[in-house]
């Protein structure tokens, strides 16, 4: 199981999306984490040979919840959600459900499917609401 908290770029965040925090702006502040190779795609997103969705693709069939929030622009969570959305064809192919919709929630309701999403009212970081969905979501699937 994988609980992922405003993961953002270089986490579940699209990175051909281009918004919020880029690769051009981890590559410039945090390049220690990275291999120099992704250094080339700051200016160019569009030409990376691989996206985000396929991080939360290679964790099916097991569950993983993208946990957010929706004032916290940086890691972009409509680009978390859309993430979400593009694998779920790996989990169905591995026999689990996927997010159930690709139409992006509103603050306060979560989707608790194998691969989930949830997004706070709220900035940057889990808050005592989070902690809850957070245990809805491991007494589904760890019971």
């Amino acid at each position: 199981m994988v609980i992922a908290s405003c993961s953002g770029e270089g986490g579940a965040a699209l990175s051909r999306r281009n918004y919020g925090e880029t690769i051009k702006n981890l590559n410039t502040r945090f390049s220690y984490q990275f291999a120099g190779n992704y250094q080339k795609f700051g200016d160019h997103p569009e030409s990376l040979p691989v996206d985000a969705h396929m991080l939360p693709a290679l964790i099916a069939p097991r569950p993983l919840l993208l946990s957010t929030g929706d004032q916290d622009r940086w890691p972009d969570p409509k680009s978390e959600f859309l993430a979400a959305v593009a694998a779920g064809p790996v989990y169905r192919l591995l026999g689990k459900e996927d997010l159930g919709t690709d139409r992006f929630p509103p603050p306060g309701q979560p989707i608790l499917h194998t691969p989930g999403y949830s997004m706070h009212a709220g900035g940057h970081g889990a808050i005592p609401w989070d902690w809850d969905v957070f245990l809805q979501f491991m007494e589904k699937y760890l019971r």
